[in-house]
C-alpha cells in the first residue's frame, strides 16, 4: 500500500506510516507488527547478525510506540488514532474534529514532497489554496498560543489590502507601535507582507505597552530552513514604524513538519537528547518553532478561547474548509492505495 521507510529513518516516519496505513485500511486498523514484517532489513547468515537484526526491530517498534504516545499526550483527545493497551494494534478513530484535522492536514503536507512513503503521484497538491489553509491553521494556533488577538498578515491577506494598510489597521488594534503614514522613498512598490504572516499578541488588561508579542513566518513546504523571519521583524520595526513597538516581540516559525533530527550513534546520547538540543538549535535561528504536535495542541487553544467567547483570532471559521480537504484528499489517497 505505502512504502515502508527504510530501517534507519527516523521514528516519526514509521508513526506517520502506521497513521496512513489506518486511515487507509478497509478495517481502520494496522498491526504494529506490519512494521516489522515490512521493512527491509538486510538478511544475514550468521546467527550473531539475526540477533542484531532482532535488536533493531525492538528497537524500531518501541521508538515508534513512544512517538505515538508522544502525539497523543501532546494532541489530546482530538488525536485521530488509537493505540490498544497492549501495543500491538493501531486504529483510526474515525472521527475528525477541526483539531483532528489541522493535524491530518499537516500529516499530509509533510509528504507533499516527501518520497519517502507516498509516491509523487498520490501526493497532495502545494498549491496556493493548501497554502492559505495552513496559514489559517498557524494564525489559530497562534492565537491559542498567545491567549490573544491573532492576524493573519501573509499575502494575500483575507481581506485583500494593501501592506501599508494592513499594517496600520493592525497596529492600530494593538494599540503599541505607530506606522509610517506613507510608504518611504525607497521602499519596495510592491511589497506584500515584508516576509511577516502572523503577528499576533496578548491584550494587556490596561491597553498599555508591555505584553506578549509575537512575529511569525509560516513555510508550508520543505524549504521552509531559508525562511527565517528574524531579518524581517527587524526591518519590519526599524523601517516601517516612525514609532517602533515598546513590547519586545518574539519570533516564531509554524511548519507542518515533524522535528527529525539526525539519528547519530553517539554513545551515551538518547534521542531524547538529541532531539532537545536539535531544538536549542531551530529557536536559536527561528525563534519558537511550531512543528507538527505544537501547531495542533495550539490551534486546540485558540478553538477553545473562541467558543469561550473570545474574539479576534482570526481564521477560526475557516476550520471546516480543512476538514473538508482532509476528508477529501483522505478519499482519493485511500482510493489509489486500494487500487495498487
Amino acid at each position: 500500500m505505502f512504502s515502508l521507510p527504510d530501517e534507519d529513518s527516523h521514528p516519526t516516519k514509521f508513526a506517520d506510516w502506521l497513521e496512513l496505513s489506518a486511515l487507509c485500511s478497509p478495517s481502520g486498523r494496522v498491526g504494529i507488527s506490519e512494521l516489522v514484517s515490512g521493512t527491509d532489513l538486510e538478511e544475514n547468515e550468521e546467527a550473531e547478525d539475526w540477533s542484531d537484526d532482532d535488536i533493531r526491530q525492538d528497537d524500531m517498534v518501541s521508538s515508534t510506540q513512544s512517538e505515538i504516545a508522544d502525539r497523543r499526550t501532546y494532541i489530546g483527545e482530538d488525536y485521530p488514532f488509537e493505540m490498544d493497551e497492549y501495543g500491538r494494534h493501531f486504529s483510526f478513530t474515525g472521527t475528525v474534529t477541526p483539531v483532528g484535522a489541522v493535524y491530518l492536514f499537516s500529516l499530509f503536507l509533510s509528504h507533499a514532497q516527501d518520497r519517502t512513503i507516498i509516491p509523487e503521484d498520490w501526493a497532495p497538491k502545494l498549491d496556493n489554496h493548501a497554502r492559505n489553509l495552513f496559514q489559517v491553521c498557524s494564525t489559530v494556533a497562534a492565537g491559542g498560543y498567545v491567549r490573544g488577538v491573532a492576524r493573519s498578515f501573509g499575502w494575500p491577506r483575507p481581506d485583500h489590502t494593501a501592506f501599508l494598510e494592513a499594517l496600520k489597521a493592525t497596529y492600530k488594534v494593538f494599540g503599541d507601535g505607530v506606522p509610517v503614514d506613507k510608504p518611504r522613498p525607497a521602499a519596495p512598490k510592491w511589497i506584500k507582507d515584508g516576509g511577516i504572516d502572523i503577528v499576533a499578541w496578548l491584550r494587556s488588561i490596561d491597553g498599555l505597552a508591555g505584553t506578549h508579542y509575537l512575529i511569525a513566518q509560516v513555510a508550508s513546504g520543505e524549504n521552509w530552513k531559508e525562511k527565517s523571519v528574524r531579518q524581517d521583524a527587524e526591518i519590519l520595526h526599524n523601517y516601517w514604524f516612525t514609532q517602533r513597538p515598546a513590547s519586545g516581540y518574539e519570533c516564531a516559525m509554524f511548519m507542518p513538519f515533524c522535528l527529525e533530527p539526525e539519528l547519530g550513534d553517539e554513545e551515551g546520547v538518547t534521542q531524547q537528547e538529541r532531539l532537545a538540543d536539535h531544538m536549542k538549535l531551530l529557536t536559536i535561528e527561528f525563534g519558537t518553532v511550531f512543528y507538527r504536535y505544537r501547531l495542533a495542541h495550539y490551534a486546540s487553544a485558540g478553538l477553545r478561547l473562541t467558543q469561550g467567547g473570545h474574539v479576534g483570532i482570526e481564521g477560526v471559521g475557516e476550520l471546516q474548509h480543512i476538514v473538508d480537504w482532509v476528508k477529501q484528499y483522505r478519499s482519493e489517497l485511500c482510493a489509489r492505495a486500494a487500487a495498487n
